[in-house]
């Protein structure tokens, strides 16, 4: 029987080792990556030299490997001879390439350097080889040309075309995003090949940002971590920034965006950047994309962003737009916006920014430890306030009153209310304490028992704010009452939960595990307190 051709071995082999049912034309085509032209023409010569044989299902043609065919031995024969044949050769070529491969390893390796980028360029710039530094700031540039600015090139090409033999060195600025450039020192030497004649050339770069830092920028940022240490509220921090960033980088319009909890505000902005401090999309959206990403995100001419935002203020010589992330920990709480007429700035300014945004992390985050360690001081006095209440009155109903007046007063929360157990065994609104007539009239009906019985599987209080992730499945009048906080306190007796203490508030309140342990302790005061009076009134009721 005659050799087959290499496609012919394709077929026979997919239809060797599929199903029947899966050697139709179509699954054929698609199980050999050819087109159906080719598989149809290969099947018929195949059914011809007797090899293959079909047979209708429906109007479908089913093939198979022909019982009177040889195919097996042919196809062992001649691949056994490909192999041997070409055996020798494969081995030599993959020996070949395992030493350049071990080579280029070794090369990588030699010319790694955190503090200095090697690059080479042929002779069209195209970047050829990298060390991981240039990789590291300048990810996905390919061609020189297209990392300098435009004022620049000229003097580029003028060292290159003086290089000879001899080195030159130029200072030259290199794009790291758009519209950020770094300031670097390069090194440029020829690279020839065996016939003397220039193939590329090999540059090695020296940053200079750290010598480039001003005295008048040190001052700065000087003054905004001054600022932050010493600000007495969030306001005059924000005025104070802004005023020192747009030292840093001369802006047009300037804002400080702050996540609160699943929303993003503006804490600060410039006069005329927004209407009725409400944040557009395309800012909020532009914001978010730095916040996400946890770096600097620069927008230019042609961007969608900084067009949307030229066309909304009117403003054409807005030509760059720069979002800063402010992080803490590994999350953005918020970013730096900046609006300025210039195409670009350099990186020793972005850089300037996110120190003055990592003083302004630094001070929110004190901020939140001031705020968990006042909240710490409120659990106590709830705590005493609470034990006092309970141990001065023995009637039901003034107990709870008077628990959850002195509670939320204590905790800072504007509204709180009391579900007990009921003859029934079923939690019924008791006492509430301003609580909005809507909120009311759901909780008479019962409509959030489903957000209550977390608290009866937990056996456990909820605690949820609006920067928590189950804050999106609370019911929409809850989140629409601007509602930020919510608390609910299991009562307890023993281990059985015999009601809930449940609290809210339109501000986040920040607790930490030991305030929390203390808030528990209140539903459990409340419990005893109950069991007690109730026993109380049994007795009396018996004698």
């Amino acid at each position: 029987m005659e050799e087959l051709s290499n496609t012919e071995r394709l077929i026979v082999s997919y239809i060797r080792s599929h199903a029947p049912e899966d050697c139709m034309l179509d699954k054929i085509t698609r199980g050999t990556s050819r087109s159906r032209a080719t598989v149809l023409k290969y099947l018929e010569i195949l059914n011809v030299k007797g090899v293959l044989d079909y047979k209708f299902v429906g109007r479908s043609k089913l093939w198979f490997l022909s019982p009177k065919s040889k195919i097996e031995e042919v196809i062992s024969e001649s691949s056994m001879r490909d192999v041997q044949e070409n055996a020798s050769e494969l081995v030599t070529v993959a020996s070949k390439l395992h030493t350049l491969m071990s080579r280029e390893l070794s090369l990588r390796k030699s010319i790694d350097s955190p503090d200095t980028i090697v690059f080479t360029i042929n002779t069209y710039m195209d970047v050829v080889a990298t060390n991981d530094t240039f990789d590291t700031f300048f990810p996905g540039k390919r061609n020189l040309h297209e990392m300098v600015r435009r004022e620049q090139v000229i003097m580029l090409e003028n060292a290159l075309h003086s290089l000879s033999n001899n080195t030159v060195t130029i200072e030259i600025d290199l794009m790291e995003k758009n519209g950020v450039y770094r300031p670097y020192k390069l090194s440029l030497q020829s690279i020839v090949d065996k016939g003397n004649d220039t193939v590329g050339t090999a540059i090695i770069g020296e940053e200079l940002s750290q010598s480039r830092r001003n005295k008048r920028e040190l001052e700065t940022l000087l003054f905004i971590a001054r600022a932050a240490g010493s600000a007495q509220n969030e306001k005059q921090l924000m005025k104070d920034a802004v005023k020192g960033i747009n030292d840093l980088i001369s802006c047009k319009h300037c804002a400080i965006i702050l996540k609160d909890g699943k929303m993003i505000r503006s804490a600060y902005h410039t006069k005329d950047l927004l209407r009725n401090d409400i944040l557009p999309s395309f800012i909020k959206g532009f914001a978010e994309k730095s916040m996400n990403a946890l770096e600097t995100e620069t927008a230019g001419d042609g961007d969608y962003y900084l067009e949307t935002v030229k066309s909304e203020l009117g403003d054409n010589s807005i030509a760059m737009m720069v979002s800063v992330p402010i992080i803490d920990e590994d999350s953005a709480m918020g970013a730096i916006l900046l609006l300025t007429t210039s195409k670009h700035v350099s990186s020793v300014s972005i850089e300037n920014v996110e120190m003055a945004a990592d003083e302004l992390s630094g001070y929110f985050k004190m901020q939140r430890l001031r705020n968990e360690k006042e909240e710490f001081v409120n659990t106590l006095i709830a705590m005493n306030k609470v034990s006092g209440v309970i141990n001065s009155t023995t009637a039901e109903d003034e107990m709870l009153e008077n628990a959850v007046t002195s509670t939320i007063n204590s905790l800072g929360f504007e509204m709180g209310c009391v579900y007990l157990n009921d003859d029934k065994e079923e939690l019924a609104l008791r006492v509430h304490k301003n609580l909005p007539e809507n909120l009311k009239k759901m909780c008479m009906a019962g409509m959030f028992n489903e957000l209550f019985s977390k608290t009866l599987e937990k056996k456990n209080l909820v605690y949820i704010t609006s920067e928590s992730a189950e804050y999106d499945s609370l019911e929409p009048v809850i989140r629409a009452s601007d509602i930020k906080t919510l608390l609910i306190l299991p009562i307890k007796s023993g281990k059985k939960i015999i009601g809930l203490l449940n609290m809210a508030s339109h501000q986040i309140k920040t607790y930490n595990k030991i305030s929390l342990e203390n808030l528990s302790s209140i539903g459990l005061q409340l419990g005893i307190a109950l069991e007690r009076s109730r026993l109380a009134i049994k007795l009396k009721n018996k004698g």
